[in-house]
């Protein structure tokens, strides 16, 4: 919601005024019913396409590969729906560009973190304890395998990538602590509110800077690493991660934004002013 004034016409006006004219945004309003059913079904088809293979690997009803390469594409599409929806609004849902960036964001949060609690942390202590050398006949391992299989440094204890993890999974464990609080204790309290978005945006920028050197060091060694051919490369190593790529992009900036606005609206409270 906004105010109009006159152009030129803010001169003489005192800064709760001011506000007034700004948009409004309210970052605790309900998901729409549609993207909250579109957001519960792409978590349980994510679970599955995960654990079927998985357990029919273990249970040798089918080989780890292609069962690799094909869930490694079928995991792509809960993970990019949730992106997409977040932006779409419910017929006569009028929701604000910064409104829809939050929602984004808060949809993302479980799934890089959960990925990177539970796939990379569960990788890097099998790591250091010396089990993930593994090949195509560990069917336990079949998780981590089928895409080391591709990118072939989680099998060989490459200590580059033991650092980028560890970070990986530092900034992953702060976002899903934040997304806990972000629904629950900071969703009307806008000072722990800000407090998250720091944390948050802190978080992405590990993140980013990890996925950027995971990259860059595989690219400096000539893609020494990276096997089975075409999809090993377009699909697993560079598909697969192109969302822990796009996302923190896209949230960043827009967190600077929330954090504007809330430390504004707090100014204007605090002064008397007539603002949300």
């Amino acid at each position: 919601m906004s105010v109009s004034t006159v152009p030129g016409d803010e001169r003489g006006l005192s800064e709760n005024q001011v506000m007034t004219s700004t948009e409004r945004h309210d970052f605790s309003r309900p998901w729409a019913p549609f993207r909250k059913k579109t957001y519960i079904g792409v978590s349980v088809l994510a679970a599955l396409i995960c654990f079927v293979p998985f357990i029919g690997v273990i249970a040798q009803w089918w080989a780890p590969e292609p069962s690799g390469t094909i869930a490694a594409g079928l995991v792509c599409i809960p993970i990019i729906i949730p992106m997409v929806v977040a932006w779409i609004d419910a017929p006569g849902e009028n929701r604000t560009t910064l409104e829809r960036a939050y929602e984004f964001m808060i949809v993302w949060f479980p799934i890089t973190a959960l990925s990177q609690v539970l796939w990379e942390l569960t990788w890097l202590v099998g790591d250091l304890l010396g089990y993930m050398h593994l090949t195509a006949d560990d069917h336990w391992g079949w998780f981590w395998w089928f895409y080391g299989a591709a990118d072939t440094r989680y099998l060989i204890s490459d200590g580059g990538l033991f650092g980028m993890e560890s970070m990986a999974v530092f900034g992953g464990t702060i976002l899903i602590y934040q997304w806990f609080l972000l629904l629950g204790k900071a969703r009307h309290d806008d000072a722990m509110r800000i407090r998250c978005l720091w944390r948050s945006f802190f978080s992405f920028a590990v993140m980013l800077t990890v996925i950027c050197i995971y990259y860059i060091a595989e690219l400096r060694d000539g893609l020494v690493h990276i096997q089975q051919g075409f999809w090993g490369l377009w699909l697993k190593f560079i598909f697969m991660n192109i969302p822990w790529l796009v996302a923190p992009i896209v949230c960043m900036p827009f967190i600077i934004k929330q954090v504007a606005y809330l430390y504004r609206a707090g100014a204007s409270a605090a002064t008397g002013g007539d603002h949300k």
